[in-house]
């Protein structure tokens, strides 16, 4: 297979996995199984057939409506099976078929659940946690073996404990909750990604994100709560791209 092609197929499997995962933001937080029912509208609860549940062309030939009910469909799931494709593609064109690519496709897969779940719910799912920490661990075992790949769960142990400091910090402070639990055990996926120095670099981009957000957005957001978790996996992309091109320290 030429590259061309690999680069065709990757973005299909991006977009494919991006309608999975835009899915099961949407059902977990709502207790709904990610098995059963099929696909569904949101608004008249009717099964969609298999034409109206293909990635992207079926949001643009429906116009963004239920074909039951014509009642919009919100574009964020056109949005993440879009986003999801061109950042797959995006990782194979830049690492190649290397651990940093299938690393970051970790990360963009955790990234594009957890932007439908927190952006719409203000929830991370313990599961698409757990299931990309384990699936790190595997990768960094593949490839650095077992020396680093125990350094690296030391360093995302470590990150996890000093999160939940700072949140009770926070929370005392602010007399509010101040962080989430599933920001906290995020840090379980980006220490494993970055080991402990990179992942608290990657911290402060990702603070620092979320404060720009919330400074554009602080008129609209009566609730005064930013949702952390898509800023913290943004972060963690961010810095291991420049981990990537050394400029990380570890």
């Amino acid at each position: 297979m030429t590259k061309i092609t690999i680069t065709i197929f990757v973005f299909l499997f991006g977009i494919i996995f991006g309608s999975f995962f835009a899915c099961i933001g949407y059902r977990i937080p709502n207790k709904i199984s990610i098995v059963k029912p099929n696909s569904f509208c949101p608004h008249c609860k009717k099964s969609l057939k298999w034409y109206m549940n293909i990635p992207l062309f079926s949001y643009i030939f429906l116009k963004g409506k239920c074909a039951y009910c014509h009642k919009k469909i919100s574009p964020m799931y056109f949005i993440i099976e879009l986003l999801t494709g061109i950042l797959f593609m995006a990782s194979y064109i830049y690492f190649g078929l290397s651990k940093e690519f299938f690393t970051s496709l970790v990360l963009i897969s955790a990234l594009s659940v957890t932007i439908v779940s927190d952006f719409k719910y203000y929830y991370i799912s313990d599961r698409v946690i757990f299931i990309s920490s384990f699936l790190l661990v595997i990768i960094n075992y593949i490839y650095l073996g077992y020396k680093e790949t125990l350094e690296l769960i030391a360093s995302a142990l470590i990150m996890l404990i000093l999160l939940y400091l700072v949140k009770l910090l926070g929370d005392k402070i602010f007399k509010r909750e101040s962080l989430g639990g599933g920001d906290i055990k995020l840090m379980l996926v980006i220490g494993l990604s970055l080991g402990l120095i990179d992942g608290i670099t990657s911290l402060i981009i990702s603070s620092s994100l979320a404060l720009i957000s919330s400074l554009i957005t602080l008129k609209n957001n009566k609730e005064r709560i930013v949702p952390f978790g898509p800023f913290l996996l943004i972060g963690t992309i961010i810095m291991y791209i420049l981990k990537y091109n050394g400029i990380g320290v570890l």
